[in-house]
């Protein structure tokens, strides 16, 4: 059965050893960085995850800095990898929404070959999904150029961990019904967004929405995947592993506790993501 990743980071090595000093002006950078989960991943060490576990290619991105400059050097990483190891990276690339250049920055990446944006964070770019007067240009370009947004999302209920942030379902919802032109990916089964997909109302709205797996196994137990196919939205949700910090073995033990057939299991690991590939 065929494998994409939908969901990764990798960083370049400066990033590492300029940790602490990078951190001292990007908060988001230092929590998430400064975790006890946190791991560091490069391009070699990614193609290598691939081919240990027979995953034919996967979505990578790297940070998404409040800094422009420091998401433009996170993109040259990203790209220069996807060119390294074609076919295995598919290049994702970040952008500060709220910061100048944000647009530029978006066709430089399309141009050299990024099949989205993202993984964006709200909190840690200060830029509210839900406002469409800090969205629509990010949206606007990005339709321009047929790419797919990813954003950093979390449940609003449970415990609190670093990086959950306050981004979560009825957020996620504005952000669709503000721009239903644009196809946009909630990170971590969209904070809970797709369990509104059971209402008839809601599944209109979310008609551009699409939801990944990643940190699954921290997060949820194996029925939720069983639930978002008993709604009929199973062909909207596909595997991401948040790799490095989780690879996917968790996944696979977790898969081996649902109820999902063949073609649903194909669906979830492979064709949904690969779907988010071809051009409209």
């Amino acid at each position: 059965m065929k494998i994409i990743d939908g969901h990764a980071h990798i960083y370049p090595e400066e990033f590492k050893r300029e940790r602490d000093r990078i951190a001292a002006r990007e908060p988001w950078f230092d929590t998430l960085t400064g975790s006890k989960v946190n791991k560091w991943g490069t391009a070699e060490s990614f193609v290598e995850y691939l081919d240990a576990n027979g995953i034919e290619s996967g979505f990578a991105t790297s940070f998404a800095f409040h800094d422009q400059g420091l998401c433009r050097a996170a993109n040259d990483y990203v790209l220069d990898a996807a060119r390294r190891y074609p076919g295995r990276i598919l290049p994702l690339a970040v952008v500060s929404p709220s910061r100048p250049g944000m647009e530029e920055e978006i066709v430089r990446c399309f141009e050299a070959g990024a099949a989205g944006i993202g993984e964006l964070f709200p909190d840690g770019q200060n830029f509210d999904i839900a406002d469409v007067s800090q969205t629509w240009r990010l949206a606007a370009k990005c339709h321009e150029h047929d790419l797919f947004i990813m954003f950093h999302t979390a449940e609003q209920a449970g415990h609190q961990y670093p990086g959950k942030g306050r981004y979560g379902a009825e957020k996620a919802a504005k952000f669709c019904l503000n721009h239903p032109e644009v196809r946009v990916i909630f990170a971590h089964f969209g904070g809970g967004l797709w369990a509104f997909e059971a209402m008839p109302e809601m599944r209109l709205a979310l008609s551009n929405a699409y939801y990944d797996t990643a940190a699954w196994p921290w997060l949820y137990g194996p029925k939720i995947i069983d639930a978002l196919f008993a709604i009929g939205a199973g062909e909207k949700v596909f595997f991401g592993s948040d790799w490095p910090i989780l690879e996917f073995p968790r996944y696979q033990e977790i898969l081996s506790h649902s109820a999902l057939d063949i073609k649903q299991r194909e669906a979830l690991l492979y064709k949904t993501a690969s779907s988010l590939l071809l051009r409209r």
